[in-house]
């Protein structure tokens, strides 16, 4: 059977934008920049290549709202400061330049528990003090007024990235980040008024809203599911959800678990060797306490990583969708034209985030449209995962 894939390059109109087709380059850690998290010009290369390669909508890598927010990766971009406006808006225009409607969402994100003081230069802070099993940092629970610091560290981020020309913004709600970390209730112990799960994301929203206006676009990513007991579930996620639809949030993009198990996020191959030698954890130990570290204990890390499964996210998207006005689109595991159509025509999701067959074909839909694509070159090898961890920017490594 012929598959038709003109339903992928229809418009999605959301709440207070158009999508130009349903190709979403979900958030992806690009490593482009420099010590400060200013955005180095590669950067506006990498987008230039996905617009010109089709792509209707460009979701940036994870950009920090604070110092306090950032990650371990050095090569993190940033929107803590009025001089990262500049050099942001730079890299927009280069893409509007081109003149194919492309829109730009920047993804901004607190990483709360996930992260490393020697980074941040402050103390790592939480939900609640339970301390991540990745990072294995002591953990600080916030008081009030540092989460109402936080609300506005959004709504500011927010704010400078439509100064510098962005369609709109994703908040970070997934992937055990400090969002997250409210939502699920393995991180969230509190005894306080921010014990209900949604204050924390509900919050954020509304400050965005009032800083940036009523018509400024707002995504929302979210993992329906985590490697936790208890943790967060699909329930938990459909109730998230709903709170959103109440806040008039354009659409949500749905995901999987925590930096805990990390490679549950992405699934595929656990290329342990090159994490050893890449990833600041782990390399800072002698080889000796690496190789003993994973002859002993790799066995039973490798024992809870769920394995790669076509579309694996899309069955907890189907079931948000049928009880939810909102648009929902899914990320993870879409490798064929054929899973991507079944997406949208048969599951009635309505688009497709796409993470790492985008670094290794940029051009993707741009081969479906001349009939050139039937599966990614993608082989999961998850190489371009773990060298995220360090000071090489991202690219595919075969």
């Amino acid at each position: 059977m012929t598959l038709r894939p003109d339903i992928l390059f229809s418009p999605l109109a959301l709440r207070h934008i158009t999508l130009p087709n349903r190709f979403v380059r979900s958030a992806t850690y690009e490593g482009w920049g420099d010590v400060q998290g200013v955005p180095r010009p590669e950067l506006g290369e990498l987008y230039l290549a996905l617009a010109r390669g089709g792509v209707g909508t460009i979701v940036t890598g994870f950009a920090f709202i604070s110092r306090q927010g950032r990650a371990m990766q050095p090569g993190q971009c940033g929107m803590d400061q009025d001089d990262k406006t500049g050099p942001w808006a730079h890299i927009v225009t280069r893409v509007r330049d081109e003149g194919r409607g492309t829109r730009l969402f920047m993804q901004i994100a607190h990483t709360g528990r996930q992260t490393l003081s020697r980074i941040t230069g402050q103390p790592v802070v939480g939900a609640s003090s339970r301390r991540c099993t990745y990072f294995r940092q002591p953990v600080r629970m916030l008081g009030d007024d540092e989460l109402r610091v936080i609300v506005n560290d959004f709504a500011c981020a927010a704010y400078r990235a439509r100064q510098a020309g962005f369609d709109g913004v994703q908040v970070h709600a997934g992937h055990g980040y400090l969002i997250h970390q409210f939502l699920s209730p393995w991180t969230n112990t509190r005894k306080d008024r921010w014990a209900e799960p949604t204050l924390l994301l509900q919050e954020v929203i509304i400050a965005i809203r009032r800083k940036c206006g009523d018509d400024f676009p707002i995504l929302v990513k979210i993992s329906a599911g985590e490697d936790t007991v208890p943790g967060l579930g699909v329930d938990d996620a459909l109730q998230t959800v709903v709170c959103l639809e109440a806040l008039s949030v354009d659409a949500v993009e749905v995901s999987y678990g925590t930096m805990e198990y990390a490679l549950n996020i992405m699934r595929g191959g656990i290329p342990v060797d090159v994490a050893l030698q890449v990833n600041p954890l782990y390399n800072r130990y002698p080889a000796l306490v690496r190789h003993m570290w994973k002859r002993f204990c790799f066995p039973a890390y490798q024992a809870g990583i769920i394995p790669f499964a076509e579309e694996y996210n899309v069955p907890a998207a189907v079931r948000i969708k049928r009880q939810s006005s909102l648009p929902v689109i899914p990320v993870g595991g879409m490798r064929t034209l054929e899973s991507m159509l079944d997406c949208i025509t048969t599951r009635g999701l309505d688009a497709v985030a796409l993470c790492r067959p985008l670094i290794c074909q940029p051009n993707l839909p741009q081969q479906i449209a001349a009939g050139e694509f039937s599966r990614s070159r993608c082989i999961n090898c998850n190489l371009c995962t773990v060298y995220c961890d360090s000071d090489r920017p991202l690219y595919c490594h075969l």
